[in-house]
C-alpha cells in the first residue's frame, strides 16, 4: 500500500513538473511586430505584413526585434531606421518574463510570455509599452 501511494505521488509530481510551459526569453527568439497601440483604447497605429489591413486607418510596417547580452535592437525595415537600446530582467513570474528597457532616451517596460489560443495551441508573444505606445511582437515563423 506505502509502495503504491509513493508511485503515486511520483507520478503527479511528474506529471505537473512536465505540464508546465517554458517562459519565453527574448534572447531565444527574433521578433517580428504584429500591432502598434496608442491612446487610452489603445487604437491601432501600425501593424505587420503578417495581419489584415487595419480599417481604422493605421499603416503597415515591418518591424523586426532582437536581444542579446542587454542590448536591443528594433529594425524598421519599412524606412531602414534602427533603434538601439538596453533591457534588464526585472522580475519572473510562473507566466512571464518582465525587462526594465531603455531605447534612446526613453524608458520603458517589456514582457515576454505565450499567448494561449483557445485550441490549446501558443506562441512566444512580446510585448513593449514605452512612450504611451504599445508594441506588440510574435516570435518569427520557424522559431
Amino acid at each position: 500500500m506505502k509502495r503504491l501511494a509513493f508511485l503515486l505521488l511520483a507520478l503527479l509530481l511528474l506529471t505537473a513538473g512536465c505540464g508546465g510551459r517554458e517562459i519565453p526569453k527574448i534572447e531565444d527568439h527574433t521578433w517580428q511586430m504584429t500591432t502598434v497601440q496608442s491612446g487610452p483604447q489603445g487604437q491601432p497605429v501600425a501593424y505587420g505584413p503578417q495581419e489584415a489591413s487595419d480599417p481604422a486607418g493605421g499603416t503597415e510596417m515591418l518591424l523586426v526585434c532582437e536581444a542579446k547580452n542587454g542590448l536591443l535592437t528594433l529594425w524598421d525595415q519599412t524606412n531602414g531606421k534602427t533603434y538601439s537600446g538596453t533591457y534588464r530582467l526585472s522580475a519572473m513570474t510562473p507566466r512571464s518574463a518582465d525587462y526594465e528597457i531603455e531605447i534612446g532616451t526613453s524608458k520603458g517596460r517589456a514582457i515576454a510570455a505565450l499567448t494561449t489560443y483557445y485550441d490549446g495551441s501558443s506562441t512566444p508573444t512580446f510585448i513593449i509599452s514605452i512612450d504611451g505606445y504599445a508594441l506588440n511582437f510574435s516570435a518569427q515563423a520557424g522559431e
